[in-house]
């Protein structure tokens, strides 16, 4: 039944909710299907019999004193009750109560398990009977035909000492059907070798004698071998003299004498040896062409280099920097200040005042890194200020202040507004 609600009308006395015995009567319908639904219609019966408890925290409640006091389990297929006087928990399925194991019990409490009728002892082990269909306590065989070797000498094809084969081997043996202790291999330990059935003598070689390699004689002449002892009479130290040798190349002891330098040293005095162009031989050259002025160096890029101009380093290499260049660290304090130190500033100073100066360089080396990055605003807050302004925030910035240059810019952290302060440019 749905629920019954009570019209109280919308003002006290309006006469317009429902009479005293039309809402006694929807009280009457709700209670009883509660009594209905709880009890026997009557009572409520299921709190008696404490499937429900709504006292306290109202909490549901299963807890029944015996077995004997559980409920049908037919009738309350899938229930779950607590019997206290046997510390239990059961559910009821296929019309009978079903016990539950929990892991304060003993194993025993399995069907399949019998630790009662014999206690076990130490060492033991479950050992399943047939004759009871269950697992029961007993003890393992440490030898014999019940359990087994213990250790590999005593497995029946295996060796049955380690005597006389410190840092030996094992091998398959010649049967196939065990193994065996080497101390070594030989050569004749290889399939298709067989120096066994004819000992190897001095100057014997193996030879293939169609189904395995054995021990033979060399020949010497004949079709079966050469020696340069038997070629035309001549004796084998002949071959081994470099003169006495035809078609051999030329051997040079100087440098001009290769094929791939200078063929002379005319004109050349003072010059040095470079690969040329091509990459395919050495030349002389003059000491201009040689790394004799700054510029040929390979980390300077000085070339169009103007009076006044300097070479400062980029992390790089060294490059041109027309005018001067102050190098200034920045490093931080915390998430609220920038701390500068290099020229002008003796210790670390927080978030200095900068004054630079029109047409100077300026290196700003930020060593927090990616967790303050530096930039250099028209405004507090303001958008970036990048005329002059190269390389990256989170690394080294180099700012040549333009001579145009705004009288006040800002340095500021993207991150962390409050670490930065003004920049005043002078001239």
């Amino acid at each position: 039944m749905t629920r019954q609600l009570i019209n109280t009308g919308i003002l006290p006395n309006d006469g317009q909710g429902d009479s005293l015995r039309d809402a006694g009567t929807k009280l009457n319908s709700n209670f009883s299907e509660l009594y209905t639904a709880l009890g026997n219609g009557t009572a409520l019966t299921i709190v008696s019999n404490q499937l429900l408890n709504a006292t306290g925290s109202n909490k549901v409640s299963f807890l029944y004193t015996n077995f004997s006091d559980l409920p049908d389990a037919s009738t309350y297929h899938g229930m779950f009750a607590h019997v206290h006087s046997e510390n239990a928990s059961y559910y009821a399925h296929a019309g009978a109560w079903v016990k539950l194991a929990d892991e304060n019990k003993s194993i025993d409490i399995l069907s399949d398990v019998d630790t009662s009728t014999a206690a076990p002892t130490n060492g033991q082990a479950l050992v399943w009977d047939q004759g009871t269909s269950k697992w029961k306590p007993g003890t393992i065989a440490q030898g014999g035909g019940g359990g087994g070797a213990t250790t590999f000498l005593a497995l029946t094809d295996t060796p049955t000492s380690f005597s006389g084969y410190a840092n030996g081997f094992l091998r398959v043996n010649g049967t196939g059907d065990g193994l065996t202790l080497v101390n070594n291999f030989s050569i004749d330990a290889l399939s298709d070798v067989d120096t066994t059935t004819s000992a190897p003598s001095s100057g014997q070689v193996l030879k293939w004698n169609g189904t395995q390699w054995a021990p033979a004689n060399d020949a010497t002449s004949g079709g079966g071998g050469l020696d340069a002892d038997t070629l035309d009479g001549l004796d084998s130290t002949y071959f081994l003299n470099y003169n006495n040798l035809t078609n051999k190349p030329a051997i040079t002891s100087t440098f001009v004498g290769l094929s791939d330098t200078p063929a002379n040293f005319t004109g050349a005095a003072g010059r040095f040896v470079k690969v040329n162009g091509s990459g395919t031989a050495l030349e002389f050259v003059t000491s201009s062409s040689a790394s004799t002025a700054l510029n040929d160096l390979s980390d300077v890029t000085a070339s169009g280099a103007a009076q006044g101009d300097v070479i400062y380093y980029n992390g790089t290499a060294w490059v041109l920097q027309n005018g001067p260049v102050i190098r200034w660290s920045i490093g931080n304090n915390g998430a609220s200040d920038y701390t500068f130190s290099g020229p002008g500033f003796p210790t670390a100073t927080n978030d200095p005042v900068l004054y630079l100066t029109r047409g100077h360089t300026y290196v700003l080396v930020n060593t927090t890194g990616t967790a303050h990055p530096f930039e250099i605003r028209v405004s507090n807050g303001g958008s970036p200020y990048t005329s002059g302004v190269s390389g990256s925030t989170s690394g080294t910035q180099t700012f040549t202040v333009p001579m145009d240059a705004p009288s006040t810019l800002y340095y500021q952290c993207t991150i962390h507004s409050g670490m930065g302060n003004t920049i005043n440019i002078v001239s």
